[in-house]
């Protein structure tokens, strides 16, 4: 028996992650029970039976044999208090830290001094707790898995030939922007396909209140005028049916990001069979390697702007990893050039297909056994 305490008056990463584990526990026979909330309405535009299923899950009393939530800084977060009979965090971060000299941030401090033991989204994201103090004995990894809907739809591989306009997709948002690459992006794609009329970006991101990426596009129009190639931008939400149909539409996948924890979205271009550029940097060498991805050079930096440094005070120098234009440029062109691209690209999707949710469930279930 499973309880989850989340937030579920707002749709977001958190909340949807749990939303799937929840279900594929339910799938395998295991009760689960939410912690009772509002319920925000984009689960129901994601998908309308999500309603009732949330719902029903936050009907019964809290479960008590094992007990789950999110380990972050968010207030209310960081307020839900565990008391099962085995208690998990599930945690995710985007970058490692270079000495350990100093105490971390608060958000690290109180992580690792609560008792309750952690489910780290990858080995990298276990890698960083056990550098920051944590009893690795407690840390246990959770992968993440792609959206199903990417294995059940009819897959189509791409045509090795394509006369029309050949399109890349980058999914980014413009509340961290920095961290997602789109900055470098914008530069290394406006550079490398100037004046081409043959090829597109494709900007994704959910409904923002944020203008950024507006902003950071018109900068790259006002310094490449009339050369500037091909963006469409898409600014709103999209279900995961929507987001499966847009994967299938288009030829590549860029994340030229700075940190990553695991990213979803990635594996799920995977999923899609698309060849795929990306620093083999973080949670996704879960999944990614040479040899079925596009790998961007980087440089390690020190951490620059996003929403953990506009919300903690980060030490022990953290850093992360700073894509190189010119190997940027390079990838753009080959995931959509590049003879040997759609070998690749099935090698990516052979390897997704391993990240269901429904091995995610069993993997928890598992562990939950083995300490009960």
């Amino acid at each position: 028996m499973f309880h989850f305490k989340a937030d579920f008056t707002a749709f977001n990463s958190f909340s949807d992650i749990t939303l799937s584990l929840a279900k594929h526990l339910t799938g395998l026979g295991i009760p689960v029970s939410l912690q009772r909330s509002e319920i925000s309405a984009a689960f129901v535009a994601e998908d309308e039976s999500n309603y009732a299923t949330i719902a029903q899950l936050m009907k019964p009393e809290p479960y008590r044999r094992c007990q789950i939530k999110w380990s972050h800084y968010w207030p209310a977060t960081a307020a839900l208090q565990l008391d099962g009979e085995l208690n998990f965090e599930l945690f995710a971060i985007n970058y490692h830290f270079t000495r350990d000299r100093e105490p971390f941030d608060l958000w690290l401090q109180e992580s690792i001094g609560n008792p309750y033991n952690k489910l780290a989204i990858s080995q990298f994201c276990r890698d960083v707790l056990i550098q920051a103090g944590c009893n690795p004995e407690r840390i246990f990894v959770l992968p993440l898995a792609f959206n199903p809907l990417l294995s059940e739809l009819p897959f189509v591989a791409k045509p090795s030939e394509n006369s029309g306009v050949k399109r890349i997709l980058h999914c980014t948002s413009s509340a961290d922007l920095y961290r997602f690459g789109t900055d470098l992006l914008l530069t290394a794609y406006c550079e490398e396909f100037y004046g081409d009329t043959q090829i597109e970006l494709v900007l994704k991101e959910g409904q923002s209140q944020h203008c950024l990426l507006d902003r950071y596009i018109q900068m790259a129009r006002d310094r490449f005028g009339t050369g500037m190639p091909r963006i469409r931008y898409i600014k709103r939400f999209l279900n995961k049916a929507e987001l499966a149909q847009l994967y299938y539409s288009v030829d590549g996948f860029v994340a030229p990001f700075r940190g990553e924890g695991f990213a979803i979205k990635i594996l799920d271009a995977f999923a899609a069979g698309l060849p795929v550029a990306l620093p083999l940097y973080g949670g996704p060498t879960e999944y990614a390697d040479r040899n079925n991805c596009y790998p961007i050079e980087y440089d390690l930096v020190p951490v620059g702007h996003c929403l953990d440094t506009q919300n903690l005070a980060l030490r022990n120098a953290p850093h992360w990893a700073e894509s190189k234009i010119s190997s940027l440029r390079q990838q753009l062109r080959a995931i959509v050039e590049d003879s040997q691209r759609f070998e690749r690209a099935q090698k990516a999707r052979n390897r997704a297909l391993q990240f269901s949710w429904s091995a995610a469930a069993q993997r928890l279930e598992s562990l939950v056994k083995e300490r009960l």
